[in-house]
């Protein structure tokens, strides 16, 4: 290599890299090595962040959807030679999952590629290639998103492949040695186990989503015992189909990155309409992880029957760009909503239902004497951008991280010593969490174990994210403060309302240390805050949107609202 270029990192960065002769593809490069390079967020170049413009983003995400509708009639034929047998609804139910975690993959690193060669066409760079003849399986398609998606061989063959097709005259370039690896997630005997009992509710019309017990499942199926009423509402994946213009044939790729319980299915060579059908069954979010469990609802779906599915966490109804909810969930014949009827352009037969989870949260919180800990919990932060939704970029992330220090500096001493911070659970390729937080400020104590238990030990939550937390909390009425970045967690208009609201009643602040002073402010009586006027009226305006409360039991609605489907 010439001695006088810069080297360009498409994966991780090298051990003896300095920031005068090494610039980054993307902050992953430093995933998982951040202690290796100390200050490395600021000291080195990095790429720039082409979907930090949240246009290109939907636009992007509208890509990434049409690349799934072309692809996986392809890959049904791959798959099975008798594919044009069957119905496209059991293709598009088994198939939909794995393929769209691939080309949300494939359209992202496709923009970045462009965005760095139009930054750094022009520069003299180095590039370390991975050739293409390397061999990486992954046996489930959460072991794809995990170490593939998040992982830094898998993108770094990605980005090679991409980058061949445009690179540019004035780069040089080497290939590394091929990387031939197995991705699988270790399985305890008691993970056998709860899988084992998992498999026997998930056959129920109805299992128990997250937050519902099993006689709750129980009432539910028997609810759904009759035929559908009227039309289905599912929407066909052709609907989302859109030209995507890639530089190269990325069938291939979604064959070498399919899960091996995929590939290992057998498909039925024919399948008759149901004689009691059309009949509707709920589908629980396992379908995005167990391709066993798919294949039995792409089989009752070929058969002519029906599929809802029903949100299981937040930023639902709120996101201004989403990606796979949109073509697995909301793509069925109905998707149950926490309030919500309307989200953005979305197309979906959107129920608004009270979920049990939330109904246990309500009102169970009333003031803890004894409570003296301020809670403050964190959000994911992956490197890679491997979402295509409404969450920070990679880059932003790093703000994301910082905005955390710049909220716990703004304590008072007093109150920083009450703090406990509960990170976001281990995954592969993300920011460090609690390891950086806590280094910088000692005093603040680390939450491990149940969040439930954390919870019933604050005084005052804090959240730096837009999500599931914060519906909960206002469900329970407990005393809550956020702030985030706006721009960096974009809403749909009726998201950007609702947050306008929570903004006026002083419950979302826009920057850390206004949230810092807030809470400084309430802490010595936080309920008296939260059982004011103001405060209750907006969290009441956000509930009946966002966590939809009832009178006494949510069962009779949940039975109502299955029997007329």
């Amino acid at each position: 290599m010439d001695s006088g270029r810069v080297t360009l990192a498409l994966g991780r960065m090298p051990r003896n890299a300095l920031p005068a002769t090494h610039w980054a593809a993307g902050p992953w490069c430093f995933a998982g090595q951040e202690d290796v390079f100390p200050q490395w967020d600021t000291a080195f170049v990095f790429a720039p962040e082409p979907l930090a413009d949240r246009m290109l983003q939907a636009r992007a995400c509208a890509e990434a959807k049409g690349l799934a509708a072309y692809v996986l009639p392809r890959m049904a034929q791959r798959l099975c030679d008798h594919a044009s047998d069957l119905p496209s609804a059991y293709w598009e139910t088994l198939l939909l999952p794995p393929v769209i975690a691939v080309a949300r993959q494939i359209v992202e690193r496709w923009w970045r590629v462009r965005s760095l060669v139009q930054a750094w066409g022009k520069e003299r760079l180095h590039v370390a290639l991975l050739p293409t003849d390397c061999v990486m399986g992954f046996a489930t398609g959460q072991d794809f998103v995990l170490y593939g998606a998040l992982g830094h061989d898998w993108n770094h063959w990605l980005l090679s492949r991409l980058l061949e097709t445009v690179f540019p005259p004035a780069w040089s370039k080497e290939y590394l040695p091929p990387v031939v690896r197995e991705y699988a997630r270790p399985v305890s005997a008691l993970g056998r186990v709860r899988a084992l009992v998992r498999n026997m509710t998930l056959r129920l019309p109805f299992p128990p989503l997250k937050g519902m017990s099993c006689t709750q499942a129980l009432r539910y199926s028997l609810a759904l015992m009759h035929r559908s009423r009227g039309a289905d509402m599912s929407t066909p994946l052709q609907a989302h189909a859109a030209d995507v213009g890639l530089p190269l044939e990325t069938l291939p790729i979604f064959l070498w990155a399919l899960p091996h319980d995929v590939a290992a299915l057998r498909h039925p060579a024919k399948l008759r309409r149901d004689p009691l059908g059309p009949r509707v069954r709920v589908a629980s979010v396992c379908a995005y992880e167990d391709a066993a469990y798919r294949q039995e609802l792409a089989i009752w779906r070929g058969r002519g029957n029906r599929l809802m599915f029903v949100q299981h966490g937040g930023n639902y109804g709120q996101a201004r760009i989403v990606c796979d909810s949109d073509l697995v969930e909301y793509s069925q014949h109905a998707f149950g909503t926490w309030g919500w009827t309307r989200h953005g352009q979305c197309r979906g037969n959107f129920l608004p239902v009270p979920y049990p989870q939330l109904a246990k949260a309500h009102d169970q919180q009333g003031p803890r004497r004894t409570a003296d800990a301020l809670l403050f919990l964190g959000a994911e932060m992956p490197t890679f951008g491997y979402r295509l939704e409404s969450l920070p970029t990679p880059l932003q992330n790093l703000d994301y991280r910082r905005d955390k220090a710049r909220f716990l500096a703004a304590l008072p001493a007093e109150l920083l010593h009450k703090s406990v911070y509960r990170p976001y659970f281990p995954v592969p390729g993300t920011l460090q969490d609690a390891e950086w937080l806590l280094r910088r400020f000692p005093q603040v104590r680390r939450a491990d174990g149940p969040l439930d238990r954390h919870l019933a030990q604050c005084r005052l939550l804090i959240l730096d994210h837009n999500g599931t937390t914060l519906l909960e909390a206002m469900a329970a009425n407990r005393p809550v403060l956020a702030f985030w970045r706006r721009e960096h967690w974009p809403l749909v208009e009726e998201g950007e309302m609702l947050l306008d609201i929570l903004a006026r009643a002083g419950i979302w602040l826009p920057e850390p240390s206004l949230a810092a002073a807030k809470a400084s402010e309430v802490w010595e009586h936080p309920w008296q805050w939260w059982a004011s006027d103001e405060v209750q009226q907006a969290r009441r305006t956000y509930c009946a949107s966002q966590a939809m409360l009832v009178p006494g039991s949510p069962d009779p609605y949940w039975v109502q609202l299955l029997r007329r489907l």
